[in-house]
């Protein structure tokens, strides 16, 4: 490149941020215009900014505060500033392991030295089935259907949802995955419920692919009574409507989602941020395995609903509230107008849905 000024837009462009981002590092210090325009604000910047800008983002999205990242960028010799990193992330470790110590002394102070221990759970029990439904659609671009979904009634008057969300050219899997799941835990009828989701995990993760880049999200819950409990890998996400309001159960098993609720990213660096739905955990070779494991009290009337990103990462929020709080229509129906909205918002990706009305 010459010595051309470029403008935001461009900047964004050549360093895969977005405007938002840029400006968000320029009000921090970190990364000024070379110029502003006195009457219209327009920032310019120079071609020489393109690496720092991509240096900011890739240190931010790792975590590291506003202040050490101007003492990493600002080093003029890379080798001081590989040792500046290695030295932050010694840190990180050695406060890992600090957390990890204070859990583990909670938990003990809360009775319970075995996740073993919270399986045991007591529900009240009920004698109506939850009414239920499911909608799978393979959206407008994907060439295939890599999502699945699953609905099961057990014994016991237990019902179970699940939806998985295959990546990397994983054909069948996320259907094996629900189907091994589902058989698992009707084995373990006789087990409390987060023990029979733990129980049964252990035998999804053997389907696991062990050396290619195919692997899969999953999201389960199992109804009991009064008792919502989940087990859940991945972004595709279980969620509650209660009283017209819409609350999210799970948590997306992203880097930078982890970093926005740690306060070590704001909601603008994370909505901008390129990598913000690359996932670090899944169903995946060299990926943690290893489940969420929730318990959340329902009362009646509550709706749940389980989907993959198809559906919650394109869909406005407030759309998705407003469809699921329709009153006196069947769930079928909601399943299906789930999908439509997927496909109004351009239907980019698989779309698999499940609903239970208490």
């Amino acid at each position: 490149m010459d010595g051309t000024l470029l403008s935001i837009g461009e900047l964004a462009a050549a360093s895969g941020l977005s405007p938002k981002a840029l400006r968000l590092y320029d009000e921090s210090g970190l990364l000024p215009p070379r110029l502003v325009d006195p009457f219209t604000g327009y920032r310019s910047y120079g071609p020489d900014q393109i690496d720092r800008a991509r240096r900011i983002a890739a240190l931010r999205g790792l975590g590291i505060g506003l202040a050490r990242i101007r003492v990493v960028c600002d080093l003029d010799d890379d080798a001081a500033a590989a040792a500046e990193l290695r030295s932050w992330w010694r840190q990180e470790e050695a406060d890992a392991l600090s957390r990890a110590a204070a859990v583990a002394d909670l938990v003990r102070e809360l009775g319970q030295h075995h996740s073993e221990d919270i399986m045991t759970t007591s529900t009240t029990t009920s004698t109506t089935t939850p009414r239920t439904a499911l909608a799978l659609h393979q959206g407008l671009e994907r060439p295939t259907q890599e999502d699945s979904v699953l609905i099961r009634e057990l014994p016991g008057g237990r019902v179970l949802l699940a939806v998985a969300d295959g990546f990397g050219g994983a054909d069948d899997l996320s259907a094996r995955l629900l189907r091994t799941l589902a058989d698992a835990v009707e084995a373990a009828a006789s087990a409390p419920p987060l023990a029979a989701l733990e129980t049964a995990w252990m035998a999804v993760e053997t389907l696991v692919p062990t050396s290619d880049a195919a692997g899969s999200t999953l999201s389960a819950a199992l109804l009991e009574g009064d008792r919502l409990h989940v087990a859940h890998l991945g972004d595709t996400r279980i969620s509650l409507v209660r009283a017209g309001r819409l609350e999210h159960i799970t948590q997306d098993h992203t880097q930078v989602r982890s970093l926005l609720e740690a306060g070590r990213l704001s909601p603008e660096e994370a909505a901008a941020h390129p990598d913000r739905r690359l996932l670090n955990r899944a169903l995946a070779a060299g990926a943690p395995t290893a489940p969420d494991l929730l318990v959340r009290r329902l009362e009646p009337g509550d709706l749940v609903l389980l989907s993959s990103d198809g559906l919650h990462a394109v869909v406005d929020p407030a759309d998705l509230a407003e469809a699921l709080a329709a009153e006196g229509e069947d769930l079928e129906s909601v399943a299906a107008r789930l999908v439509d909205l997927a496909l109004d918002a351009g239907g980019p990706d698989n779309v698999g849905v499940a609903l239970a009305r208490v």
